[in-house]
């Protein structure tokens, strides 16, 4: 069973920078928590992150939380992404997420930036915790990394990753 959840940002910026920017940007200064959900602690084993296939361990709670790979890219349009194997006991009710976020150019400095997560549940007993989980705590966390996001974005902070096609 899966749970989604789906929203839209505008951002003043190029399309380039707006598709680099939920990717190439340090996760730290994006995930900033919402409610009992704690700010991102970083990742690690990053080398190839940001490329085609790229892969990084997320961490939190000061160690491993899953393995999130890019499953598909296509240049300044779309971004597709899965967080697997998961090792804590806070999300014993997630097999995997997978993130997708699209960019739409409207004006030629301004872009809409759709994110959509989709989790899924480990078995029909711990759908009502996935179903709450996603639709109040994550949606919130979701729209502030998104307002994030566009912050940075339109304050051209710089890429926390290396450009590379």
């Amino acid at each position: 069973m899966k749970v989604s959840k789906k929203h839209t940002i505008s951002i003043n910026s190029s399309i380039e920078k707006t598709y680099k920017a939920p990717i190439y940007l340090d996760v730290k200064k994006i995930m900033t928590g919402y409610g009992p959900l704690p700010k991102s602690e970083g990742v690690k084993d990053d080398e190839n992150w940001a490329n085609p296939k790229g892969e990084r361990t997320v961490l939190a709670f000061g160690k491993k939380l899953c393995n999130e790979r890019i499953i598909e890219r296509i240049e300044n349009k779309y971004w597709k992404y899965e967080l697997t194997d998961f090792t804590q006991k806070s999300f014993f009710f997630v097999k995997k997420v997978t993130g997708e976020i699209w960019v739409n150019n409207t004006t030629k400095n301004q872009c809409l930036l759709t994110s959509k997560y989709t989790f899924d549940n480990k078995n029909i007993l711990t759908f009502p915790i996935t179903f709450l989980f996603v639709k109040i705590l994550w949606s919130g966390l979701q729209k502030k990394g998104l307002k994030n996001m566009k912050i940075l974005s339109e304050n051209n902070t710089n890429f926390y990753y290396p450009l590379k096609n």
